[in-house]
Order: C-alpha cells, then structure tokens, then sequence
C-alpha cells in the first residue's frame, strides 16, 4: 500500500453496498470498534492498493441494515471499475457486506452531498408469536395494528415541516426542518412495512417516526395528538424510538442514476 497520497489520474467511484448491520457500532468508522466503513475502507484499500476516504449517503446507526447504501470516494488505481462488485463482495463476504454496483462518477462527486432523497424501510411483524427465522430482520409486535390509522397520521406527517419532535439528538447545525417526499403503510400477510422517502434524516428520525405510528395502530395516540407533537417541537411527546435491527436504507437517489 502506498503513503496515502494519490498518485497519478484520480477517478472518483461510486458503490452500491448491502450489508448485516448486526455486528457494526454503526457506518461511521470507530478506533476500537468494528465500522462499515472501517471494513470497507479496509478491504477497498487493500483491493486498490492505496489508503480509501470514503464518503456515504447515509450514515446508519449500529444495528441499522442496508440494501442500497451508496459510497463515494476518490482512486488512482487501474483496477477494472466493472470487477469492483465481485471482487470487493468476496473478501468482504465473511463481513455481511455486499458490492452490488459500481460506477465511475464526475470529478467531485459526493455519495452524501449529492443524494437527492432517501429511502428507509422499517420491517413490522405483526403476529402473536414471534419468528425465529426473522430473528433480527423484524420488529415484532404482538399486538394487532390499524394500518389506516397509521396510514392517516402518516399522510399527514409528509411534506416540508419541523421535525424537531422525531429527533433524539442534539440541535442541528442545519435545523430540523426536513421534508418527507413519501411515506407508506405496507401490509403484507404479517409483515406491515413502513417505507418513507426524505431529502434527509435526523438523528433517529425514522426509528421515532416509526415508534409513534405503531402507538397510533395500536389505539394508544390518534390524528390530533400527532398534530400536536409537530407544533411542539418536544421529543418527549413523540412515540418511542423503535429499535434498529428491522431498519433498511433501500434506496439513495441521484440526478444521475447509479
């Protein structure tokens, strides 16, 4: 491997990534403890033969899965761009990482800034007993669950507002006002899955969003409570924030497709 510098014609490259969010602290590289991004960084390093500076659209929280997360990140390596997927998902396999796309970007293109909006998907398993082969894919909750009444309140949680209420974390350098392009109610047999689509997330945002829509199925919070929350801008009036195992970045999309 080299000093970390690069040498020669820089590329910038783009990477679809699927990974077990399981083991990881979370996306962010830590000192001590196992990262997605440490692992990629890793193992990109080693295939490229040069130190990797990542960038992700999505920096996911520890236990948080993916199956469209996207990284950029600059090389000057000759290594076949179309090789990347096989090649990086086979040293990455033991990891419960995945390469599924890679793509050559413009000078200066960032898998973070550039992200036009994107997707999470929140896995409910909504059944008296639980599912051993789900077993850290699902949420489950025992209790039956209204999704038009959910449907409702989701409805009327789209669009550009405040979303102070649904974030655990501290003030934003950016604010809270975010904008949620879509969010559905999706049942499926036992599973009901909520998809939701934003330029960004706060810090939880999903997880909290989620965890007040299952108090409304479950008749514990209704229409007018939920209106209530937004003009609080109080996050101890929102539901709670559901765990992070049955949580998915789906989707990141682009002026230009990946």
């Amino acid at each position: 491997m080299s000093d970390g510098s690069l040498r020669g014609p820089v590329k910038t490259l783009a990477l679809v990534v699927e990974y077990d969010g399981s083991a990881f602290c979370g996306f962010q590289r830590q000192t001590a403890v196992a990262s997605v991004a440490g692992e990629l960084g890793r193992i990109l390093g080693i295939l490229l033969g040069h130190p990797i500076a990542l960038s992700a659209a999505g920096r996911t929280d520890a236990g948080v899965h993916a199956t469209g997360q996207v990284i950029s990140f600059e090389t000057t390596s000759d290594f076949p761009t179309a090789r990347i997927p096989i090649a990086a998902s086979a040293l990455l396999r033991d990891s419960r990482i995945a390469v599924l796309r890679a793509a050559q970007r413009p000078a200066g293109f960032s898998a973070r800034h550039d992200a036009l909006s994107r997707s999470y998907r929140y896995r409910i398993l909504n059944r008296l007993a639980p599912s051993p082969l789900l077993h850290r894919r699902v949420f489950h909750v025992r209790a039956a669950l209204d999704v038009g009444a959910m449907q409702a309140v989701a409805d009327r949680l789209i669009g550009r507002r405040d979303f102070a209420t649904f974030s655990s974390g501290p003030p934003h350098e950016k604010g809270t006002t975010r904008e949620i392009f879509a969010l559905s109610i999706e049942r499926n047999g036992d599973e009901i899955d909520v998809v939701v689509t934003a330029d960004a997330f706060l810090h939880h945002m999903v997880r909290i969003v989620v965890g007040t829509l299952i108090e409304v199925g479950r008749g514990r919070l209704a229409l007018e409570d939920v209106d209530r929350m937004l003009a609080a801008k109080d996050r101890r009036l929102a539901g709670f924030t559901a765990p992070a195992h049955a949580l998915y970045l789906e989707r990141v999309t682009y002026a230009n497709p990946l």
